[in-house]
């Protein structure tokens, strides 16, 4: 049975003490959100120090490391966002266990699912939370267009689409392949989301036409799965498609908005569909864009609103926005997509 985590002791101003582990560009975003969050950066670490330095000298108490222990050591930090290579993820995350930091790890939350498995059972242990970054699915789209499932009657058809270039600038072909495997988190945890339920690790099929290229389906029920995932196509897109028999959803991921498209069937409606989708896609976009620049969210929607979640669980006490069963089967479910794949599980160094 999960057991509710330790609630924190914030700081004497009522913000969580946050630090930083890896300050590229998805380390920088959480800097963002946690500070919209209502955290304290007090702490960040970077196995290239200079970056850390530099990073830290944005803000005037923040103190840089290059090593996570001796952050861990040296600061009181009520939670810390792992933003480093997915090998790393580890060992930093049992260092910051041990000393009763809560974790907000990147995805894929560990290389393997017996690695995800033996840090929950830790952070069970030691009172702590973890959660790992499932944000797609605390999107304002994603709330919108679970909020109107009953709308599109019975679910026929879940897609995800993810053409990515995220591979361009990898050193191997390896490397690539591994970039489309840390991707699957995201599909998988939308498809959770969608479904109501635990995904099970059985039924998949996986083709794998060439480096970075991975062509997944199964199904629950009626309901067919698919999921795309490209390091070469273009446009890049990030999209995922509800299809009911009383209409379909679109979920543009990029943006975080959603879009409902009735299923009603004439000869006029024929003509109209394509200026009808247009329409609803320009109004929902622009609602969207207005929306983030209110919020100051120019990228990756949902990693604020799922940060603001976890915080409140830590400060409550309660459970992760994203429980143990969620993460395992979603850890399980990935092992089996890449081993079916013939891709290595994570880089060794």
């Amino acid at each position: 049975m999960e057991a509710a985590p330790t609630r924190a002791t914030v700081s004497a101003n009522g913000q969580l003490r946050v630090g930083i582990v890896g300050v590229g560009l998805m380390g920088r975003w959480h800097t963002h959100a946690s500070q919209k969050a209502g955290g304290e950066i007090i702490a960040v670490a970077d196995i290239n120090r200079a970056h850390a330095d530099s990073f830290a000298a944005m803000f005037p108490t923040t103190q840089s490391f290059s090593d996570v222990d001796e952050m861990l050591a040296q600061t009181s930090l009520d939670v810390l966002h792992v933003c480093s290579p997915t090998f790393s993820h580890q060992k930093i995350a049992e260092s910051a266990i041990k000393a009763g930091v809560h974790l907000l790890i990147e995805k894929p939350l560990a290389a393997t699912a017996a690695e995800t498995i033996a840090l929950f059972d830790l952070a069970e242990d030691c009172q702590v939370n973890l959660c790992p970054v499932h944000q797609f699915a605390f999107q304002i789209g994603v709330e919108k267009a679970k909020k109107n499932l009953a709308r599109i009657g019975r679910l026929v058809h879940l897609e995800a689409n993810i053409c990515s270039a995220g591979g361009a600038a990898a050193a191997s072909p390896d490397k690539v392949d591994l970039i489309a495997a840390d991707i699957l988190p995201h599909p998988l945890s939308l498809l959770q989301t969608f479904l109501g339920t635990n995904l099970v690790d059985e039924g998949w099929e996986v083709f794998h036409p060439s480096v970075g290229e991975l062509r997944i389906t199964n199904r629950v029920g009626e309901i067919s799965l698919s999921i795309f995932i490209s390091m070469n196509s273009r446009p890049t897109t990030n999209y995922f498609r509800i299809l009911g028999t009383n209409g379909t959803i679109h979920l543009d991921l990029f943006h975080g908005y959603s879009i409902i498209e009735p299923g009603k069937t004439s000869q006029t409606r024929k003509i109209w569909h394509p200026f009808d989708l247009a329409l609803r896609q320009f109004s929902a976009a622009t609602v969207n864009l207005a929306h983030r620049a209110l919020r100051r969210e120019s990228a990756y929607p949902g990693l604020r609103q799922l940060t603001e979640r976890f915080y409140q669980t830590i400060k409550t006490g309660t459970k992760s926005p994203v429980t143990r069963a969620e993460a395992i089967a979603v850890a399980k479910i990935r092992d089996r997509l890449i081993k079916q794949a013939g891709i290595t599980p994570a880089e060794t160094s």
